[in-house]
């Protein structure tokens, strides 16, 4: 198979070098649909299924990547990837403070800020919750332990939990280094403006604006010692930061320095991963000795290209989705059927609760509801879970099914908090809960929509599979539901339960 980039050079090389043959490309109508689900979160328009079907330019892939990342839901799905991290949860943040964070980070993925200048904003952060919106990232980060765990896994990779009481045991890192990294968090303090806290017994919920400060003379004592934590880089050298300057501000400098490869390493990562459904290094987050890369040129190759490029996230973006490993189908080869780890043809995934809901609803041309946000919000457009008490009332059926499917309530920094796990709930939701049951009866939906066009049963079969599949019938699905739409006592009915069967396909609940 031909290379497209350097992506495919390596991971090529590594696959003759197992005797892994690669599975062919993908179809256009499987590229398309994985292409928008992965990129922007959502499926394309009917519209656009058929144009991109009908295009039969030698660049046409790649033309449509770039159009998707000059999206604006680009920056909606990836703003939600980093505000899973953040941990950007109503309990802690409250309402508005949760949707200054989150718009702030949507903000600066349409901007094209660079990654490593987002992360410096975010571990230098102070000031008003309200008035700078980094400033949020500390409210769920209350001590200086959870600060430099958080820090260490969403930003270096580096799992630290281990080491807070005795040295790692399958990596470099000791006691010593965990208090001295939790030592550049120790003069963080909060100055509460205002809290109106509904849950007068639960002192974790704030409700209200803070002011994140440094007290220059707070420090963390190390347990072993009974001494001051020395502030230090968790860098090779341990190098020790300058005692007369701002530790914040030195540690998000070594950070987003374009030469910590700790950092780039991780980010590219993490990309690959979003993109791939499995990082090179995995779990995402844990770079440890006994976790080496599955490739290790590539994730370098992945790590220099980041770098050189400013930390720019659509330009990676680009270069993955143009990648024939990207590409590759889902159909296994004689040679790769039991390979789920060298990239040798895509792993189909189960879509994620917001995506998978929000596909529902276009399907359906029928928005679900979410409380405190107006009819027609996506649910990849969230700021955060909504927190429920008893006087506020009920979540909507939408809130519950995202629960349901694995939407995790942010209170880790860790992407394992977001569950793809099969449950008996989500069976139930799916066969006969809502809210589908109540989007598939909707009297303004897209089947009402095409009947009362006048539309013939072979062109809503048609509009259906374009929709909810990126593809036509093929003639034998023509076929059979024809008969069975030609035999329906109730038309509209027997519709309902056509796009329900569909709604409820594996092609259609996976990515493939």
């Amino acid at each position: 198979m031909p290379e497209a980039n350097y992506i495919d050079r390596h991971v090529f090389a590594q696959l003759r070098a197992l005797q892994l043959n690669p599975s062919p490309l993908c179809t256009d109508s499987v590229f398309l649909r994985r292409a928008y689900l992965d990129a922007i979160g959502i499926l394309p328009t009917v519209e656009a299924t058929r144009r991109f079907l009908a295009d039969a330019s030698p660049d046409r892939r790649s033309r449509l990547i770039d159009e998707l990342l000059d999206r604006p839901e680009f920056a909606d799905h990836w703003a939600a990837k980093w505000a899973d991290l953040l941990r950007n949860e109503e309990k802690a943040l409250d309402a508005k403070g949760v949707r200054v964070l989150h718009n702030w980070l949507r903000q600066s993925i349409a901007d094209g800020k660079p990654l490593n200048e987002l992360a410096r904003e975010l571990v230098a952060a102070r000031g008003s919750t309200y008035a700078h919106a980094p400033a949020n990232f500390y409210r769920s980060l209350r001590d200086p332990q959870s600060r430099a765990e958080a820090v260490a896994q969403v930003f270096l990779g580096v799992r630290l939990q281990c080491a807070k009481c005795h040295n790692h045991p399958f990596d470099q890192w000791t006691q010593d280094d965990y208090y001295s990294l939790a030592a550049c968090f120790s003069r963080i303090q909060y100055r509460i403006v205002e809290n109106n806290r509904r849950d007068m017994l639960d002192k974790h919920e704030f409700d209200g604006e803070q002011i994140v400060w440094l007290d220059r003379s707070s420090e963390i004592l190390h347990p072993r010692t009974g001494q001051a934590a020395a502030p230090r880089l968790l860098d090779d050298r341990r190098t020790n930061l300058d005692g007369t300057a701002d530790r914040l501000q030195q540690l998000a400098d070594w950070i987003a320095s374009p030469g910590n490869d700790r950092f780039a390493r991780t980010q590219a990562n993490r990309i690959w991963y979003h993109l791939l459904g499995r990082g090179i290094v995995d779990p995402i987050d844990d770079f440890q000795t006994s976790n080496p890369p599955m490739n290790e040129q590539l994730l370098e190759a992945l790590k220099d290209d980041l770098a050189r490029h400013g930390f720019d996230l659509r330009h990676l973006v680009r270069t993955i989705m143009n990648s024939r490993t990207y590409q590759l189908s889902a159909e296994p080869s004689p040679t790769n059927q039991d390979d789920n780890t060298h990239f040798s043809r895509a792993l189909p995934r189960r879509l994620p609760a917001e995506v998978l809901l929000d596909a529902y609803a276009q399907v359906l041309e029928v928005a679900p509801r979410f409380q405190g946000y107006p009819r027609g919000t996506r649910a990849g457009q969230l700021a955060a879970v909504a927190q429920y008490r008893r006087r506020d009332g009920a979540p909507t059926d939408a809130e519950l099914f995202l629960k349901a499917f694995g939407k995790p309530e942010r209170l880790l920094s860790c992407e394992c908090e977001r569950s793809d796990e099969a449950t008996l709930v989500q069976a139930f939701r799916s066969i006969s809960g809502e809210p589908l049951q109540s989007l598939l009866a909707n009297p303004n939906n897209r089947l009402a929509r095409l009947i009362s066009a006048g539309r013939s049963d072979a062109e809503l079969l048609d509009e259906l599979f374009l929709a909810a599949l990126c593809r036509p019938p093929t003639p034998k699905e023509q076929e059979a539901l024809l008969a069975r739409l030609s035999q329906a006592a109730d038309r509209r009915a027997a519709l309902e339960d056509v796009a329900w069967g569909l709604l409820n396909a594996k092609e259609f609940l996976l990515r493939w």
